[in-house]
């Protein structure tokens, strides 16, 4: 496999090569759209696309908006090698493979998710609408540096707009023809006084669902959202030299569809006189699902230019979210068994960064971080019995508190050329761990605590053929923060997972499109492994955590962008992971089919395995993204038209290679004229045009794996109007 590494880093030295060799010297762009440049922030400073040396996606609100993506969960279909699932109520995102799949208290992603370079941290955060949006950044690699604990697989940047001087202002109303959904984006900003602005923006979706009861649920439908998001900012720029931004935003979103599952091929998991099952698009229980989130947060980003060369910039950020849930746990209209719980976080962050030395020979980056967080289940009831009414059977409560510090240091020598890089971090994090049974108060109370110490480096090294033109290699580590299992009396912590990564890649600009190449090697190692599964009658949550595992990866992304000519542009990227397997993992736990058992349901039971060699869970080989973009002019006014498509082959829900999902295409189209004010657009639209289905969860369960689907075709039209 090395040698398929170093063949692929060839590739991407001879393909710069001869993209330097096609551009003319002088001939850099400069940071505009007319140029085709792309500017990120993905170092934690404004730079060109083209010269981070590390793999990033960035793509466009407007790109987002006329793709159909308009949730997390939907960024799958805007990147190769990011697959976005989801557990009941916790956004999940994979990166070229790394990935948690822990939703418990004080547990996070291992792929950091950021609002406007704050963290959120909780899994239950993650998962909401995207509105007002400029940007989405998608950090490939582990950024254990620059963004700290939780980014072992990377991290994804969603950056709102900044208030502006300008008024200026959009309304956007869209509506889908098959689930009645209606959403509606707003959004406002302009000048308040000498030096600030301010801008409103807000977003609702109300739909009446893609699922349909049946049994005792007729006429009713589910999966129905009832979200809602406002965000305000305020922007202060007294001086030439100091500004800052101070923005708060509050949200709610209600889909109780990640609470529905399907027994996967149709079966009955209990059957008998009367028994009726949920099916694909279905829904016979009689517990009412019930996934109610909701939070809010504060942030404040202020920036002092201390002299021409150096910046102090300082973070803060505060978030609450909660979340109550109810669910059927037998999958049938019976009276079998059904769980409650709330959970919530409180997560604080304050972060500093002291920069200089751009365009400078020594370019430099040090910070201090510092993260609070207390999270935890007021309760966690097993049910025998539809809720709510139920006899509760078991019930807990747990907390856990997490304090984190570090400090860390990036510098960069540009020598003409060639740009060194080499940055350090390290992370002291301090969890404090508390659990009680709240059905037998008798039972001893369980506290815990456990101090963990990381240190993550980097070293990158870039060399410009021209201004248009480079090629890079880095290798870099990465951590994810230790933890316990919070649904679990034995108050026994799992240490930090790590990853070791090597890339080598190039990026290139020919004929105005955007050429970029990248091969990357993985070394996983500690991996916490979250088993879990309902067994039992009532079923009831069964989850195991421990560090069972190591993996190793090795893969190829190419990715292309830019304008094709006659009103033409396109975006198009594919990545594929040959090796994403488990080199170690003795002590899995599966569950899988009774040889020779036979009856209407589909017999299995938990069994240990050892599924080293086999591929890493929720990680298809190939996946790929197409945009095709059309715009010219018509009738006076502007045409604008999109197909976009994505593609993700087969992948595998547990280790050892058991529950397969094969592979998929979605596809997304969008039609719209702009009327000669350029103030009304008008559009059609579609969302999965080709009627897919595919899984957005996957349980294992001894009586039939249960499966979540996304919805199906929706065609819409839009209205949006701008001044």
């Amino acid at each position: 496999m090395r040698k398929a590494i170093f063949a692929a880093a060839a590739v991407c030295a001879s393909h710069a090569t001869i993209a330097a060799a096609q551009v003319a010297p002088g001939q850099a762009g400069s940071a505009t759209e007319d140029s085709g440049e792309i500017v990120v922030t993905a170092q934690k400073r404004n730079e060109r696309l083209l010269d981070v040396p590390m793999s990033v996606a960035a793509i466009s609100g407007e790109q987002l908006t006329t793709s159909g993506v308009f949730s997390t969960v939907n960024l799958q279909q805007t990147t190769p090698g990011i697959v976005t699932v989801n557990n009941g109520f916790g956004f999940l995102p994979i990166i070229r493979g790394i990935q948690s799949t822990g939703t418990s208290p004080g547990d996070e992603t291992n792929v950091a998710v950021y609002l406007d370079d704050i963290s959120l941290g909780t899994p239950i955060s993650g998962f909401f609408d995207l509105a007002d949006v400029e940007r989405i950044e998608v950090l490939k690699g582990p950024q254990g540096t620059l963004y700290g604990r939780n980014a072992t697989g990377g991290a994804i940047k969603i950056v709102t707009r900044k208030p502006s001087f300008d008024t200026q202002g959009s309304l956007a109303l869209d509506y889908g023809f098959r689930y009645r959904e209606l959403r509606a984006n707003a959004y406002l900003t302009g000048k308040i006084a000498e030096g600030v602005a301010g801008s409103l923006s807000g977003a609702v979706r109300r739909g009446r669902g893609f699922i349909k009861g049946i049994a005792g649920n007729d006429g009713e439908y589910y999966g129905a959202p009832r979200n809602y998001m406002v965000r305000g900012k305020l922007l202060v720029e007294p001086t030439s030299n100091f500004s800052a931004v101070l923005a708060a935003d509050t949200w709610k979103q209600q889909n109780d569809s990640v609470f529905i599952s399907m027994v996967k091929g149709g079966l009955n998991p209990f059957p008998g006189p009367g028994s009726v099952a949920n099916a694909p698009f279905r829904y016979a229980s009689v517990t009412q699902p019930r996934a109610d989130l909701k939070g809010y947060g504060f942030s404040l980003d202020a920036n002092w230019g201390l002299s021409d060369e150096i910046n102090l910039r300082s973070l803060t950020g505060y978030r609450h979210v909660e979340v109550q849930s109810q669910s059927d746990t037998d999958r049938t209209n019976l009276p079998t068994g059904s769980n409650q719980l709330s959970q919530y976080q409180n997560g604080f962050s304050q972060e500093f960064n002291l920069s200089g030395g751009a365009d400078r020979t020594i370019s430099w980056l040090v910070g201090a971080f510092y993260w609070h967080s207390d999270a935890g289940n007021p309760y966690f009831r097993t049910v025998s019995g539809d809720s709510p009414g139920g006899t509760i059977v078991s019930n807990f409560t747990n907390k856990m508190k997490s304090d984190a510090y570090a400090g860390f240091a990036d510098v960069t020598a540009n020598l003409g050329q060639f740009h060194l890089t080499g940055g350090l971090r390290y992370n002291s994090e301090t969890k404090k761990f508390r659990w009680q049974n709240l059905v037998n108060l008798a039972a001893p109370q369980v506290d815990r605590k456990r101090t963990w110490n990381s240190t993550t480096w980097r070293a990158v090294a870039r060399y410009d053929f021209s201004d248009d033109a480079n090629v890079y290699a880095s290798a870099s580590t990465g951590f994810k923060s230790g933890v316990y299992n919070a649904y679990s009396p034995l108050g026994i912590p799992v240490d930090p997972e790590k990853v070791t990564a090597f890339e080598v890649g190039a990026k290139a600009r020919v004929s105005g499109i955007n050429l970029t190449a990248a091969a990357y090697a993985y070394k996983y190692t500690d991996i916490q492994v979250s088993a879990y599964s309902f067994v039992g009658t009532p079923p009831a949550l069964q989850l195991t955590l421990s560090n069972a595992a190591s993996a190793k990866m090795r893969g190829l992304e190419f990715n292309a962008d830019g304008r094709l000519g006659g009103g033409f542009s396109f975006n198009a990227g594919i990545g594929w992971e040959p090796t994403a397997k488990y080199s170690r993992f003795t002590t899995s736990q599966v569950v899988a089919p009774i040889p020779g058992a036979t009856g209407p349901v589909v017999s299995q039971v938990i069994v240990p395995f050892d599924s080293s060699g086999s591929r890493l869970v929720r990680t298809p080989k190939v996946t790929a993204n197409l945009r095709l973009a059309y715009e010219g002019d018509l009738a006076g006014g502007r045409l604008n038209g999109s197909v976009s498509s994505s593609y993700a082959s087969a992948k595998y829900w547990q280790p050892g290679n058991f529950s397969r999902e094969g592979d998929f295409v979605l596809v997304n189209t969008s039609l719209g004229w702009t009327e000669p004010s350029g103030r009304f657009t008008f559009s059609v639209w579609s969302n999965n045009l080709t009627n897919t289905e595919y899984f957005t969860d996957y349980v294992p369960n001894v009586r039939g794996d249960s499966v979540k689907y996304a919805p199906k075709r929706e065609v819409g039209v839009g209205v949006n109007y701008t001044f």
